[in-house]
């Protein structure tokens, strides 16, 4: 890609595919925010780190945003990480800030019966926070590679180069894996440079706790990413008046076609129903937020002509009047919006006292 100065904010749509599935038409789900020379990713799935390269350089890389643990979220978590650590003409320029979930402090369940009927499935099996994800990708699953470098290259520490943040749920929204994993809740900060301020909320994916959505602010417009979810209350007040919401979407009965019948296939369908919204709510989702485009990615089915895209996109247009796209890989979208202030006076209108 060029290294030609850029001024403004733009949304390029690194993955655009649902679901831990090989697909040869879409990257699992990531998306890049750039404003003016900074990049931040958001969710890391499998292939977008490729379709970075095309878009942006590692030296603008600022920081990773992970909306939940879900496994197509982080495939390519650990190759953004390794790839540009001190390789010579492809490196970090500053240290990469990732964010994502805490360790929760049970395994989510629907409620306290449930909570027993799981806990007695698992074992001793337990769940683990970003920390803990970035510290085992640095120093265990990479462990030799980057021993040999460092020792081989002269390669510097890589903990100096990426540092890992468990998104701290403010503790007012009384939330709970089994007793209120998305509670009615305000957005709150969890970033802020001299370029964008970053707010999450947590959001309904069932039992994948926490789950959140991310907004994005700077002196060029908002954007607002869904993450996993069924239609959620939460993400509309997050969404409010945003001028991009890039929002999730499955065509429920064309993937549950894909599966063969079986106990395997009942319990996915019962996450699938649960945890994302049908193509006939996502645009009461983006006409009840008020936004000006809504972008529909994290695409399932997410192989080649299982989606009915044409059906998607004749849903969202009865209860949604602004503009809408069905989003493929590696499309570039530039917000628009009415918001050219300063950037504290942006936040303070979104997320009030709480920035």
């Amino acid at each position: 890609m060029s290294s030609k100065k850029f001024n403004g904010m733009s949304v390029h749509t690194l993955g655009t595919g649902g679901g831990p599935i090989v697909s040869s038409s879409r990257a699992g789900t990531s998306t890049a925010v750039r404003v003016d020379d900074a990049t931040y990713v958001f969710d890391a799935g499998m292939g977008s780190i490729r379709n970075y390269r095309s878009h942006c350089e590692w030296g603008q890389l600022r920081g990773i945003f992970l909306t939940h643990h879900h496994s197509d979220h982080i495939y390519d978590l650990g190759s953004f990480l390794v790839t540009g650590w001190q390789v010579p003409g492809e490196s970090f320029a500053a240290p990469i800030e990732v964010f994502g979930p805490g360790r929760p402090a049970r395994i989510p369940a629907l409620d306290e019966a449930h909570a027993r009927e799981i806990d007695a499935r698992v074992g001793t099996r337990e769940m683990t926070s970003t920390t803990q994800i970035v510290d085992a990708l640095l120093d265990t699953v990479f462990a030799s590679d980057i021993a040999i470098r460092m020792a081989d290259e002269g390669r510097g520490e890589p903990h100096e180069w990426v540092r890992a943040h468990d998104i701290e749920i403010p503790s007012t929204a009384g939330a709970d894996p089994v007793a209120n994993r998305h509670p009615d809740m305000e957005p709150f900060e969890i970033y802020r440079d001299e370029l964008v301020v970053v707010s999450a909320i947590l959001v309904d994916h069932r039992l994948c706790f926490p789950a959140f959505g991310f907004r994005i602010e700077s002196r060029y417009g908002s954007v607002v990413i869904s993450g996993d979810t069924a239609y959620s209350e939460n993400c509309i007040k997050l969404a409010k008046g945003a001028d991009l919401l890039l929002h999730e979407v499955i065509d429920l009965p064309s993937i549950l076609a894909t599966f063969p019948d079986g106990p395997t296939r009942d319990g996915i369908e019962v996450h699938l129903r649960e945890s994302h919204t049908p193509f006939a709510d996502v645009g009461k989702v983006a006409a009840a937020a008020g936004v000006k485009t809504l972008v529909l990615h994290h695409i399932v089915p997410n192989t080649p002509g299982t989606a009915d895209l044409a059906a998607m996109e004749t849903a969202v247009r009865r209860d949604f009047a602004g503009t809408v796209h069905i989003a493929e890989d590696n499309d570039v979208f530039y917000p628009r919006g009415n918001n050219s202030g300063p950037l504290e006076t942006v936040v303070d209108q979104i997320v009030g006292a709480n920035a």
